[in-house]
């Protein structure tokens, strides 16, 4: 399992770096606003990969049939203070790529002097980043956040989320699923169970509905205080040992086919079958 104790560290150098190429807001954005908007359009190939990298807000992706990435983010402050204006304005939202790969990232850089665990109660909080994002239905979608809430929708290729403490919902979705979360909320809706996909959680909570006539191997550990509840037929088991419960179910259903597994620590996998 990941070491959860690393995982603030990891989600924030990974939204903090920098090293990408600025995109330029649709209108100009200086001193004394509290919200900005950039927008920008990047050829996208139908089997490329979008990659998100971000730290609180919003990321709301749907898909189309055209072979390009459309990004629109909105950068608001989060509370109003004297230097709220600035942080806004110093947010910077980085796009880069074109063809088999665009890259998306939040980058507060700029407020926080290039120092990653610079800020303090001072310098008060980050602003919020709201993306809206289209891309082709078939190319991979990879995110990286530490606590917003997430919708992904329509997505028929590989998806791999990270959330430290925020929320997903993911619908529709053909592909291969790679999520983990820290004591994150994530309800995920597959409409084709075909590729092998991983969920991790620590004292976080899945929801996972697939067609009824599924077929795969489940393996599922819900470790210490874990708790797994399934509509599909396993075998199941549950210990106690010194007041820790755990519980486990493996099995094929319905003839067995790619792996669904399920790990975690004090967490829960409701897993449905419509």
């Amino acid at each position: 399992m990941i070491d959860f104790a690393k995982v603030p560290v990891l989600a924030m150098a990974g939204v903090l770096s920098a090293g990408l190429a600025a995109a330029a807001p649709s209108t100009p954005a200086g001193r004394g606003e509290s919200r900005k908007e950039v927008r920008r359009t990047l050829p996208l190939e139908a089997h490329g990969r979008l990659e998100i990298s971000t730290y609180k807000g919003s990321v709301e992706v749907s898909v189309w049939d055209r072979p390009e990435a459309e990004i629109a983010a909105t950068v608001e402050a989060d509370g109003f203070d004297s230097d709220s204006e600035s942080r806004v304005a110093d947010t910077e939202i980085r796009i880069e790529g074109g063809g088999s790969s665009v890259r998306v990232k939040s980058d507060y850089d700029r407020i926080q002097n290039h120092h990653l665990f610079s800020w303090s109660s001072n310098n008060g909080p980050l602003p919020f980043v709201r993306y809206r994002i289209r891309m082709p239905a078939t190319a991979r979608l990879a995110i990286e956040d530490y606590k917003s809430d997430t919708r992904v929708s329509g997505l028929r290729a590989d998806l791999k989320l990270h959330t430290y403490k925020g929320t997903g919902r993911i619908d529709g979705l053909d592909g291969a699923a790679d999520v983990d979360t820290y004591k994150g909320e994530i309800a995920l809706s597959f409409s084709r169970y075909s590729r092998a996909s991983r969920l991790e959680t620590y004292k976080g909570r899945f929801e996972v509905t697939l067609p009824r006539d599924s077929r795969f191997e489940l393996d599922a550990e819900g470790g210490r205080r874990g708790e797994i509840d399934s509509d599909f037929a396993v075998a199941s088991h549950r210990s106690s040992r010194r007041g820790n419960e755990s519980e486990s179910a493996r099995g094929s259903v319905n003839g067995g086919g790619p792996s669904l597994r399920f790990e975690s620590t004090r967490g829960s996998l409701r897993l449905r079958g419509v």
